[in-house]
């Protein structure tokens, strides 16, 4: 995994590593010194997060190379001092009384990274300036930076504003070397030590994506046969600082590593810092697409969370389109986005599937745009109102569900792994059984009804599509039973010589008869949790019982000549099965939520005219 990022990083150009980057907030000074190391001029600007100034590229340009690895590698051992080069100091406003103690501590350090007789001269001017002129120097900055401001009735100077000092003599390429010479022995977990040579070049542990500490025992393997398993070059470990430097900022997520592809690596990274709108992961595949790249494949896609790497996988065929495009049919008469909808390619599955069936929670849709929480940790401490907000929004066996599928939901999408999902049925049935059922015994006042028949409508829709022998048509075959269904209800209640021929119907006119039953009560709070009790019954004489009790409570709302009600329960309890009742679930859903046939006009004969929700 090292060796990709490294080979990915090296690949890159130079501006890829500086895409909207922007300077430290705060002040930005620039100073020139003349023959006698005096002050000769300067140029300030003070950066204010989202403002651009022309003269603040030149102040990026050193401040990318002057940055610390991390706050236990610094160059002044009291950490006031922020930056990392010879040639600039950065510290925080609130250090401003107490930085110049920690000078000498600073720049003897920075010596030691010297490349040149030059750069020690350097190193040591720039040291008499900052010790003797740089603080009266910073007092008049201040004070213009508050008077060219003034306007701005909210500015003030922050402790955690920074100020950023850089030496103008020095060229950039020194300011780059000695950066680098830096980085090739800090970027390195612990700092290199005898031995550690060989062939000419330092070997070591990389201090990016690895927590081995020599003082921490308990993060050893003990029982290896290796001390170390994995050492890298110091050019090799500055590659994955860089690259850490990225993360988050600069890199899509998640982030496609193409082998042997560097004109599309540089491609990714070009599309997705083209402007500040940071488009996503999506919209990167589909102008990559768009372009006419067809052979996407053969690359690494590495996840990052909150900049730590979570998932890193090799995709050897990218298929932007699904195997069969998924048809959505209103069964239910509710007016859905989703109605009558083609989807023909994995993210637009993600979108309005997924999103849908997981109750807006494993993937998010905004106004702005949308968020996934594929590998959202349960274990972050710093994550427990998010998770707490998502249980909320999904009930816990839905939630529970998301924690166990979501990584096969993650490689069927971005991975092409068509595997994790066709083939078992089961996943998605557990999935939409449980998101139906949870929704159904929290609902009130029939607020869940919209969203209940939108999940049976995925789920019948989909009901065959992750079958291993997928049929051309995306899997409709429950769609155009439940229609058929619905047909044969009309057709029972109409002839007295038509019956119930198998279990099938049988749930569904039983789902019928129990809405209607239910819709004959007079309370005020009717719920599609009264629903409930019936969905438990796994043995038909306990079902039937549950029926005939519901019956003789409503019953003398149930007008006499209730010809469609008389057929359809004689049906209902005329019928004889040994199956598991559970196992006719979805028939009976779908009964119980489609247009009531008891409730339909009796000229038109097809369609309902009332619906307690």
């Amino acid at each position: 995994m090292l060796r990709e990022i490294v080979n990915f990083t090296k690949s890159l150009s130079e501006e890829s590593f500086k895409y909207n980057l922007e300077p430290s907030e705060g002040i930005h000074l620039r100073v020139w010194l003349d023959q006698n190391h005096q002050l000769a001029k300067y140029q300030k600007c003070f950066h204010k997060k989202g403002e651009d100034a022309p003269e603040l590229r030149a102040c990026l340009d050193k401040e990318y190379h002057t940055k610390w690895i991390a706050a236990n590698k610094p160059f002044d051992s009291k950490k006031k001092i922020h930056s990392c080069s010879p040639f600039t100091v950065a510290f925080k406003v609130q250090s401003l009384g107490i930085v110049s103690e920690r000078f000498d501590n600073y720049f003897d350090t920075a010596l030691t990274y010297c490349g040149t007789d030059e750069q020690k001269d350097w190193n040591e001017i720039f040291r008499r300036f900052c010790k003797t002129q740089l603080l009266e120097l910073l007092k008049k900055v201040m004070k213009e930076i508050k008077d060219e401001r003034i306007d701005d009735k909210r500015f003030k100077f922050k402790d955690s504003h920074y100020i950023y000092v850089y030496l103008e003599n020095v060229p950039l390429e020194d300011y780059k070397q000695t950066h680098q010479n830096y980085l090739a022995i800090k970027a390195f977990n612990s700092d290199p030590k005898l031995g550690d040579e060989f062939d000419g070049d330092v070997y070591g542990i990389p201090y990016y994506l690895n927590g081995y500490n020599s003082k921490k025992p308990y993060l050893h393997h003990k029982t290896a046969t290796f001390d170390i398993n994995n050492r890298v070059t110091g050019d090799d470990t500055v590659k994955l600082f860089r690259f850490s430097q990225m993360v988050g900022k600069q890199l899509p997520n998640p982030l496609p590593i193409f082998i042997d592809r560097k004109e599309l690596n540089n491609t990714v990274i070009r599309i997705f810092n083209r402007d500040q709108s940071r488009i996503g992961y999506r919209e990167i595949i589909e102008e990559l697409f768009g372009n006419k790249v067809q052979d996407l494949g053969n690359y690494y896609l590495l996840n990052f969370q909150r900049g730590d790497l979570v998932d890193f996988d090799f995709v050897s065929s990218f298929r932007y389109k699904l195997d069969h495009s998924i048809r959505i049919d209103d069964l239910f008469g509710i007016n859905s986005k989703l109605n009558n909808q083609q989807i023909g390619d994995v993210f637009n599955f993600e979108q309005k599937i997924v999103s849908k069936i997981f109750n807006n929670s494993l993937v998010e849709i905004f106004k702005e745009g949308y968020n996934v929480n594929y590998f959202l940790s349960i274990e972050d401490r710093s994550n427990r109102k998010e998770i707490q907000r998502l249980k909320e929004r999904t009930g816990t066996n839905l939630f529970n569900c998301i924690l166990k599928y979501r990584k096969a939901f993650y490689d069927y999408i971005y991975k092409s792994k068509r595997e994790t999902l066709h083939g078992k049925p089961a996943i998605f049935h557990a999935i939409m059984r449980t998101g139906i059922l949870d929704d159904i015994a929290h609902d009130e006042d029939y607020n869940k009804s919209f969203t209940i028949k939108e999940k049976l409508n995925i789920w019948f829709n989909l009901y065959h599509y992750f079958n291993s022998n997928l049929n051309e048509g995306g899997g409709q075959q429950m769609a155009n039973q439940i229609k058929f269904l619905n047909q044969r209800m009309h057709n029972l209640v109409d002839n007295e010589d038509t019956h119930i021929e198998n279990d099938n119907e049988f749930a569904y006119a039983t789902g019928q008869a129990i809405y209607f039953l239910l819709s004959l009560s007079k309370t005020s709070q009717k719920t599609h949790a009264l629903l409930e009790p019936f969905l438990q019954k796994s043995d038909l004489t306990q079902l039937n019982a549950s029926i005939i009790r519901i019956f003789n409570q409503y019953k003398h709302e149930v007008k006499f000549g209730q010809r469609s009600f008389n057929k359809l329960m004689s049906e209902i309890l005329g019928h004889k099965t040994d199956r598991n009742i559970k196992e006719l679930l979805p028939f009976m859903l779908a009964g119980y939520f489609a247009n009531n046939v008891i409730y339909r006009s009796r000229k038109a004969k097809t369609e309902e005219t009332s619906e307690i929700s």
